[in-house]
């Protein structure tokens, strides 16, 4: 039987979407890293799978992809890791970040069965919209919404295009680049959400180079955006704390906390 899917129910305002690597820093730290997060039941947590070459990341996120790399993580893994996690969802929604590469190397009905009822959707960051009907179809018969990125280059026409019929959510790229970049441009951002709500009636989150609470709060009072993406300030942290585990696991705590607005 095929479940309720989270994405579904999403409030309609201030969204709070946490992004954490797989295996990262180590396999069974990991699972102590994600635990914590959960606890604090953000509407959604995005499961990056570690890849060797992940273009659209910044530096911080592939060092994390590197050390989870390095102590032995695999795809399968990974899915054990969202599949135990997943006793404890709740009404958070489970959302997997990958690359093709990824999905096609593991086997696309074998990743897709692994994910069922335990998965709302899932990110394929280079997966290009000629080429994605055979795989939506797919999802769509398991109840996997299936997340478009859109970026401040993408035109009008490509946009109407990628929404058609949208679920779950729209992450929006507030910065051309790659993750963790500096600058946000509200107006920009409001101006291209904004266009986007025309479209779809699909949440809008802003991701890419949201850092702090006052960067939540600002986007939340400057933007018609739904909500926020925020994976490379959570990762900085462990860095930040000299990569001991249980000072991160306390200022990730906080962090968390403060970002709920």
């Amino acid at each position: 039987m095929t479940q309720m899917n989270n994405l579904d129910l999403l409030p309609k305002k201030e969204i709070l979407s946490l992004f954490m690597t797989c295996g990262f820093p180590n396999v069974n730290q990991s699972k102590k890293i994600f635990d914590e997060i959960l606890s604090h039941q953000p509407h959604i947590i995005e499961f990056g799978l570690p890849f060797s070459d992940p273009m659209a990341d910044g530096p911080i996120i592939q060092r994390a992809n590197e050390l989870a790399l390095k102590s032995k993580i695999t795809t399968q893994k990974s899915l054990d890791l969202i599949n135990k996690l997943a006793r404890n969802k709740k009404n958070t929604s489970f959302v997997v970040m990958c690359y093709l590469n990824t999905v096609r190397k593991f086997g696309v009905d074998k990743f897709i069965k692994n994910i069922k009822n335990i998965v709302d959707g899932i990110i394929i960051v280079d997966l290009p919209f000629e080429e994605e009907s055979e795989i939506k179809k797919s999802l769509s018969k398991n109840n996997i919404h299936l997340i478009k990125l859109i970026s401040p280059l993408t035109d009008k026409k490509r946009a109407h295009k990628l929404l058609k019929g949208s679920r779950g959510f729209i992450y929006y790229i507030s910065a051309t680049g790659i993750t963790g970049s500096n600058k946000l441009d509200y107006k920009e951002i409001n101006k291209n959400v904004k266009s986007l709500k025309k479209i779809s009636s699909t949440p809008v989150l802003v991701g890419f180079g949201i850092k702090s609470k006052k960067d939540v709060l600002q986007i939340s009072k400057k933007t018609n955006a739904d909500g926020v993406i925020i994976g490379s300030a959570l990762i900085q942290r462990y860095f930040d704390q000299k990569m001991d585990l249980n000072k991160y696991l306390l200022t990730l705590k906080k962090f968390i906390k403060e970002l709920k607005i």
